[in-house]
């Protein structure tokens, strides 16, 4: 079985497009777990793609997208938050790993939106935080759907999570202005397994 590297991000965005189609239709898997590809990572990583995304037991991302040992640099919090520690993660799989594509994986019917869509409080300090991190999504929605529908939140919170990635990032910034880089926004449907790309920052 071939390696699944990619050195672009179109190759890198293809393969994580191909994977969750074969993941979503149940086709035999081609993710490479084996004892040989195992040994052949011991000394170093070249994973193709980068997925901060939500830590939700539902969406494992190897799975999601059909990637083996190797392939996919993850990062996961409650919510897909960002901050200096998923940053820090984020450009490390930029600058030191060379990942051609990061992709912001938010998920339908997610908890921490849920939570602060509801606007009640949550009996833990660091929940709450997590919770607050959201709230401004909840107020951009509401701004202009006073219903506030919780995938409405989701998206907006999505397109923010991007934004600070790219905004507060120069080393990510200037891997797109170079072309080495590309940042994905996707949705994952919990009832279809179905990824959606919802935005493409850089050639993709």
């Amino acid at each position: 079985m071939t390696d699944r590297a990619a050195s672009t991000p179109v190759e890198a965005l293809r393969l994580l497009v191909e994977g969750n189609a074969r993941f979503a239709s149940d086709k035999r898997r081609t993710g490479r777990i084996d004892p040989q590809r195992r040994t052949e990572l011991e000394g170093s990583q070249a994973p193709f793609a980068t997925v901060l995304g939500c830590s939700d037991s539902r969406v494992p991302f190897e799975h999601v997208f059909d990637a083996g040992i190797g392939d996919v640099f993850a990062i996961r919090n409650a919510g897909q938050i960002v901050d200096d520690v998923v940053l820090g993660s984020i450009e490390f799989a930029v600058v030191a790993l060379g990942t051609p594509l990061v992709v912001v994986l938010r998920h339908t019917r997610c908890g921490a939106v849920a939570a602060a869509r509801s606007g009640e409080p949550v009996p833990a300090p660091h929940l709450q935080a997590l919770v607050d991190a959201i709230a401004p999504s909840v107020e951009r929605v509401r701004a202009t759907d006073a219903d506030i529908p919780q995938e409405a939140i989701g998206a907006a919170h999505l397109e923010a999570t991007l934004r600070a990635v790219l905004e507060r990032s120069g080393a990510v910034s200037d891997a797109i202005a170079e072309g080495r880089l590309a940042v994905v926004g996707a949705t994952y449907d919990l009832a279809t397994g179905e990824v959606t790309i919802d935005t493409v920052v850089g050639d993709a």
